[in-house]
């Protein structure tokens, strides 16, 4: 069994290779000695990696993210703070891109950094069309 885990959409589960089909999360598995069990898939923002809950017992689909990167991976959304829905759109991507990136193979430190980078990256790209719109705007007026 497998979960994979996209950056936009709902996570899949995969037994064998084969995409396992459920409703809201919930997953009818095949068990060992045949028969099934159910199992939950439970997703966090916070947390890159979802949980399974099979029969009550909670498993882990990926190693525990460190605090550092569950903060960096919601620090795009301060573009909503001053850009509103602008600004949340941009928020948006950032954080899609902050939670591939916290997802990776790369170390605590690289994943950091290239974190920062791509907060920094749509904060610059969010005032480059920010400066443009209101460069129009007075213009117009």
């Amino acid at each position: 069994m497998a979960v994979e885990v996209k950056a936009l959409g709902t996570p899949r589960v995969l037994v064998g290779g084969i995409p396992e089909t459920g409703r809201r999360n919930v997953f009818e598995l095949p068990a060992v000695g045949g028969g099934t069990v159910r199992a939950k898939l439970r997703s966090n923002l916070l947390d890159p990696y979802p949980v399974i809950d099979i029969d009550g017992v909670k498993h882990r689909t990926g190693p525990k993210t460190p605090v550092v990167l569950r903060v960096l991976i919601l620090l795009p959304f301060l573009l909503v703070i001053k850009g509103g829905l602008i600004g949340g759109l941009f928020g948006g991507v950032g954080f899609a891109v902050n939670h591939s990136i916290a997802r990776s193979d790369r170390s605590t430190g690289a994943k950091a950094a290239l974190m920062i980078l791509a907060a920094l990256g749509v904060c610059l790209a969010y005032l480059v069309l920010a400066s443009i719109v209101q460069a129009a705007w007075e213009q117009q007026a």
